[in-house]
């Protein structure tokens, strides 16, 4: 009930208030000519399976968010990975303006041999000057598929195919299949297109479930005993249905041996975010039993608007050799095991955290730090202490290659891998990609095939003058007690404030624990807002001169272990005495993530500013401990600090102006992260999650990190 509540109240306040944003930025003349964004997937979500020799059509939706209009002499353009027999260059289909969208497209076949597949591409401009997506302007979007050697082999089992061979159940009883759209007990309809959360048509069959309309209601469908050979693994595509707003469910897989228990194998909390997951999970821990698997849909709270899509859910194998059933005696649980057939150990690793340095951290130019990976070690080699971290391509960092493993790690073991790094001389963000080596001097790594990177993502201010970043950059950490911090009793509360101060509190802290459980070496501050519903703290910093291609940036977070906190992060302003507007904002819950936000404050150019950091209770505030991370004002390519030198009021720009009861306008995150889950589960086995879209980066993604966009 508390967290309908939550919900009702967020969706109340939302509705007593206007949404507010400042004018449409201007373009900075200091911006980038050629860049592009990546918007969606259009058709060909990563992961989508097809047959070998199926020719497809793959589109992206790319925006130009550079200040060059993009003509039809501008181009697609292959760069590396596989190709899968598409044209190597594919003129766009029309000009497009800076701040439009374009959909670009190419035809592709699936190669022969069964497999997992990715090509890369970028664009590029009439002068043959490649460009593409990222901080940078230089980062790959890409295709992403799997090639299964056949739809109907032995070796694979189709749960959208059988789907009406299951018996489907909710608390109502027994439900029939396909069933029927908007039935209160609960439904499941077979679609062979299902559309998915972020708008993309997946080209593959599936399950739209809907649980039972009732608080907390369920709906699950119990599949035919099939014994489980080594080498199977469940795959599907998990979503929210497009459109389904209100959906917030839990997606299981649970699985009964002959008449015993029903166990949980995997379980998947899954809202309405615009995003969407691959599962990918490892059976063999189930080898040799007759298995009855079990696709459950559970609601979290109100059942109403919770549309679930199973995105061809599979049983697939890589060709192991099957392994003979355990017999059994019905009624009885199974004792004995299967022997797996000899084979020799495959070296495999899987991303856990970042254990130091969260992506985006901030470092002025040439401090030291040490960056450390946590991996589990997924394959069936034993790492010994003849295993090696090795850098593998982008910015060195001034790191020791090869370093070796400080431990032996067994299969299924965890090690934490550290190397000592120095931040570039350079302003800039900088990203090194690393794997490891074995004794033999074989290189692998995560992902799919084990053979993908993981990261060290960092930012570097161009001052090396110890850990606060100062150069071409307003820093609201450092600045905290310039401002006057407020709630909304119009009480000024001190600064630095006083932990459990009931008028809310600010906290400057040196270092942050943020909400995956990582400590980031950034500076932030603790902000709590006042201890009454809806209450929220503000902090107004002096006046502030914008220049073209300033940025507001930051890293958004509730505190790790503040699992009640529900917030709304905002960037509001003040020009002059005049009315105050909201820039930006961003609903946080805490749910293991963080985020970056980077924001243009171009629109502002030229005005003496006043800037307020803002958070809001969404309700309850019971818990709400949130965090802003390196908070600063960057000014690219500056040599100077970025100083508050007001002048003269500027001209107030036109827009609608906000009173001091704050306004909730949350945005969704544009860009896509990924992220790796360890399930409950009974059994022992390996699952791997992984969140997806095409375009964040060049390899699997270990930690989430979106970029938010503003919509000033």
């Amino acid at each position: 009930m508390k967290l309908l509540f939550r919900i009702m109240s967020v969706f109340i306040l939302a509705a007593m208030m206007v949404t507010l944003a400042p004018p449409a930025p201007r373009v900075s003349a200091a911006s980038t000519c050629d860049w592009a964004q990546f918007i969606a997937d259009v058709t060909v979500p990563d992961g989508t399976y097809f047959a070998p020799g199926t020719a497809f059509d793959k589109t992206w939706r790319l925006k130009n968010i550079g200040t060059c209009t993009w003509t039809t002499a501008y181009k697609l353009v292959f760069v590396s990975g596989s190709q899968m027999s598409a044209p190597a260059e594919v003129n766009l289909p029309k000009n497009v303006a800076p701040g439009e969208t374009v959909d670009v497209t190419v035809r592709m076949t699936a190669p022969s041999t069964a497999g997992h597949y990715r090509g890369y591409w970028r664009l590029k401009n009439s002068s043959g000057v490649l460009f593409g997506i990222g901080w940078n302007a230089n980062s790959n979007f890409w295709v992403e598929i799997n090639v299964s050697s056949s739809q109907t082999s032995s070796s694979t089992y189709d749960f959208a195919a059988e789907a009406c061979s299951a018996t489907w159940t909710s608390s109502a009883g027994i439900l029939p299949c396909s069933g029927v759209d908007g039935d209160a007990r609960g439904f499941v309809i077979k679609q062979n297109n299902p559309k998915i959360e972020n708008g993309t048509q997946d080209s593959r069959p599936g399950l739209l479930a809907a649980p039972q309309n009732v608080y907390n209601g369920y709906i699950q469908g119990v599949f035919p005993a099939r014994v489980v050979q080594s080498g199977d693994r469940f795959q599907a595509l998990v979503s929210c249905e497009y459109g389904a707003a209100n959906c917030y469910v839990t997606f299981r897989l649970d699985y009964q041996i002959n008449n015993g228990p029903v166990y949980t194998f995997w379980s998947f909390r899954e809202k309405y975010e615009g995003l969407y997951y691959n599962v990918d999970l490892n059976l063999n821990s189930l080898a040799g039993q007759n298995v009855k698997f079990i696709l459950t849909i559970l609601s979290s709270g109100v059942a109403s608007g919770d549309r679930a899509v199973w995105g061809h859910p599979m049983i697939t194998n890589a060709g192991v050799t099957p392994v003979t059933p355990v017999v059994t005696v019905t009624g009885t649980p199974p004792t004995a095991t299967a022997t797996l057939p000899p084979s020799s150990c495959t070296d495999r690793a899987t991303f856990i955290s970042d254990v130091t340095v969260p992506d985006g951290s901030l470092y002025a130019a040439g401090t030291s730090f040490k960056k450390t990976w946590r991996l589990k070690n997924s394959g069936t080699c034993t790492w010994t202490t003849d295993y090696d971290l090795v850098f593998s391509s982008g910015e060195q960092m001034a790191a020791a290659s090869p370093t070796a493993f400080p431990t032996t790690v067994a299969p299924g073991q965890t090690v934490d891998l550290s190397v000592d790094m120095t931040a570039p001389g350079a302003a800039g963000s900088y990203r090194g990609y690393w794997k490891l080596q074995n004794a033999h001097g074989s290189v692998f790594g995560i992902g799919w095939n084990a053979n993908s990177a993981f990261w060290v993502d960092i930012r570097v201010t161009g001052s090396s003058s110890g850990g606060t970043p100062t150069s071409g950059t307003y820093d609201f950490y450092a600045s905290a007690c310039d401002a006057v911090w407020t709630n909304g009793y119009g009480q000024t509360l001190p600064c630095p404030g006083a932990e459990g101060n009931a008028g809310g509190f600010v906290l400057k802290q040196s270092s942050t624990k943020l909400e995956n459980g990582t400590t980031s070496s950034s500076p932030g501050l603790l902000t709590m807002p006042q201890a009454v519903y809806n209450g929220y703290i503000r902090g107004t910093y002096p006046a502030f001169r914008v220049e073209n291609g300033d940025r507001f940036q930051a890293m958004v977070n509730c505190e790790y272990g503040a699992v009640n906190c529900y917030v709304i992060f905002r960037l509001d302003y003040q020009i002059g005495s005049g009315p105050i507007y909201t820039y930006w904002s961003f609903a946080e819950k805490y749910e293991g993530w963080y985020y970056n936000a980077d924001i243009n404050l171009s629109s502002l150019a030229g005005q003496d500013v006043k800037f307020m950091l803002t958070i809001l209770s969404a309700g309850y505030y019971s818990g709400d401990r949130a965090l802003w991370v390196a908070p600063r004002i960057y000014r690219p390519g500056s040599g100077s600090v970025a100083t508050n030198t007001p002048t003269v009021t500027a001209t107030v720009p036109s827009s609608t102006a906000i009173t001091d009861t704050p306004t909730v306008t949350p945005t969704v995150p544009t860009s896509t992260p990924t992220i790796t889950l360890t399930p409950s589960n009974t059994p022992t086995f390996t699952p791997t999650v992984t969140m997806i879209s095409g375009g964040a980066a060049d390899t699997d993604t270990p930690t989430p990190t979106p970029t938010l966009t503003p919509t000033p």
